[in-house]
């Protein structure tokens, strides 16, 4: 893909405003209910010597999270807003703008790092279906033989969930501004990751049942938490 996908465009509009007018991000969490939670599912499988990239980084709040418990992290987004404002909030580390249905960018940032383990927090359901076997193969790149990916993803149950939180307290702002960017989020079952990235070459390594905090409160004071679930894979095949 040789111009900025639709999703490039979409997140650099929706981070863009973000930073002019200094709106929150739904998913923006404290690490407390986010990654610190995370991390113990995976932080014994991760290679030693491999990057971890924290993929979708955003503005790098569980980027900086994440570098407190292993040596190299970086961190990468398709929107090149969400990069700079994570990049003035922790200048000492790597922010890489990123494209992952941008087969040459993915390349090149393989060849560069090696085999990487990923971080990807609640990134996959924003992707149409027609172009999740792309973003795979973007991953199945970055991942090579020996990196394992770590993934957070809103669970089937989240869409009616959504869907009755909307009905109750409308939408939240934070929503409103995705949708009004075009991306459509949706959800994705652990079976169909798997599935994505090829069942027959990729091994479930852990799992968890789990939930996302919404950044925006209720009128009653309290936070959604929308159902997720935590997997963890790694390929079991030296195939590339």
């Amino acid at each position: 893909m040789s111009s900025a996908s639709p999703y490039a465009t979409s997140w650099e509009t929706y981070w863009a405003t973000a930073e002019a007018e200094g709106h929150a991000s739904l998913w923006d969490t404290e690490p407390e209910r986010a990654s610190a939670q995370d991390w113990p599912h995976f932080a014994g499988l991760l290679p030693a010597g491999r990057p971890l990239l924290d993929l979708g980084c955003g503005n790098g709040t569980q980027t900086r999270h994440l570098a407190r418990h292993h040596d190299h992290v970086i961190g990468a987004d398709v929107s090149a807003a969400a990069i700079r404002t994570a990049r003035s909030l922790d200048p000492g580390r790597t922010y890489l703008v990123l494209d992952l249905l941008d087969p040459d960018a993915v390349a090149a940032l393989h060849e560069k790092l090696g085999d990487v383990s990923i971080y990807m927090r609640t990134v996959l359901h924003q992707i149409h279906p027609d172009h999740r076997p792309a973003f795979a193969e973007g991953l199945r790149t970055l991942l090579g033989a020996d990196g394992v990916l770590a993934c957070t993803e809103l669970a089937p149950a989240a869409e009616p969930y959504l869907h009755e939180l909307v009905e109750r307290h409308g939408p939240p702002p934070g929503l409103t501004r995705v949708m009004a960017t075009g991306v459509r989020p949706g959800s994705v079952g652990r079976d169909e990751v798997l599935d994505l990235l090829g069942a027959e070459d990729f091994a479930v390594l852990a799992e968890a049942d789990t939930a996302i905090p919404l950044s925006h409160r209720l009128t009653t004071g309290e936070r959604p938490e929308v159902p997720a679930y935590f997997v963890a894979l790694r390929r079991t095949s030296a195939r590339h």
